[in-house]
């Protein structure tokens, strides 16, 4: 993935704790980079920054034993380096892979059946009280859901200088 986001001029900025990459795309003439990961023992650490430094790439981040280092395309393509248009804004904010939708989606089916297990040796009135419960649960997030976006309505209002109700 991040081959795809330096063609599209997103710069990487570092890696976060769980090892995705932020990247960042600077205003105005962006330049296509080329990202390269690799692994960072403490054995091959110095073999590998010796290779990598000579060729203008520079170590923009690291994650358990990987290396990121990334070095603007113009470095070796010369001025076909630089991006002419912009693609536009990808509609998403996060893009996971096939493990890492099936985890959250593990961890869900945990999470639901746990209760399920615990509330299978209940009766009638237990279910009514765990029902009532998860019904206030929903009402409650609803609730603060609808506060929180007349909040910010209101909010905005006041910044634009008009405090209409």
């Amino acid at each position: 993935m991040p081959a795809v986001h330096g063609d599209q001029g997103r710069e990487v900025e570092s890696l976060d704790a769980l090892g995705r990459f932020v990247c960042r795309r600077a205003p105005g003439a962006a330049l296509a980079w080329k990202n390269r990961r690799e692994v960072l023992t403490d054995r091959r650490r110095a073999q590998v920054l010796e290779e990598l430094e000579p060729e203008g790439r520079e170590l923009c981040g690291e994650w358990l034993t990987y290396g990121c280092f990334k070095r603007p395309k113009a470095a070796t393509t010369g001025p076909e380096g630089g991006l002419g248009a912009l693609p536009a804004r990808p509609h998403g904010w996060l893009f996971l892979s096939r493990r890492g939708k099936a985890v959250p989606a593990v961890w869900a089916l945990a999470v639901l059946g746990c209760p399920a297990v615990a509330l299978a040796g209940l009766g009638l009135p237990g279910y009514t009280i765990a029902l009532l419960g998860l019904g206030h649960a929903i009402g409650m997030t609803y609730t603060a859901k609808k506060k929180t976006e007349k909040g910010r309505v209101h909010a905005d209002r006041a910044a634009a200088g008009n405090d209409g109700p």
